[in-house]
């Protein structure tokens, strides 16, 4: 198996991971943050799938029908990665303006919900960097945008955290 190859199946792992973990704790603590994580590390799911799927066509030499390889499939691959997020986004503004208009938010944060949060944001610094060193090396577009998506998940994630901060302090009400 390539080194390509190799990093994004790793990040179809962690993805895999985060999804229940973000998931079962947004259950259980009603946390909008944590549940919108698992929706994004959804769309992680998929890009990391996208990505490896892309890299794995990518690396094929040039053949008679595509004269110049088959590199641009990392670039579809990005664009791909790009339209999902923005569909995440969207979901998730509407049902947390829909939370605010309804005021139907109840968190508990708790000390495990913390903790979760910690571990989520040091593998999202780790997915980031390894994606980050992975497009520097391979000069793959599909590794940069991995890499840029990444980085926003661990802006996600550190604002989960200081929302759960603000709910545990009481403000306002509980809602995160």
């Amino acid at each position: 198996m390539s080194p390509q190859r190799r990093i994004a199946l790793m990040s179809v792992a962690a993805a895999l991971v985060l999804i229940g973990v973000k998931l079962v704790t947004g259950l259980a603590t009603g946390s909008l943050g944590f549940l919108s994580e698992a929706a994004h590390s959804g769309t992680d799911l998929v890009a990391a799938l996208l990505t490896l799927f892309a890299v794995g066509v990518a690396i094929r030499p040039a053949d008679p029908g595509h004269q110049y390889g088959h590199g641009k499939a990392e670039h579809l691959s990005a664009l791909a990665e790009a339209s999902i997020l923005v569909a995440a986004s969207l979901a998730i503004s509407y049902d947390a303006i829909r939370r605010l208009v309804d005021g139907t938010a109840e968190v508990e944060a708790t000390w495990w919900a913390f903790l979760v949060i910690v571990v989520v944001i040091f593998i999202d610094a780790g997915r980031t960097v390894v994606s980050l060193r992975a497009s520097r090396r391979f000069h793959s577009a599909a590794f940069g945008a991995s890499a840029l998506h990444f980085g926003s998940d661990l802006a996600g994630s550190t604002a989960v955290l200081f929302g759960l901060l603000a709910a545990r302090a009481g403000y306002p009400e509980g809602d995160a």
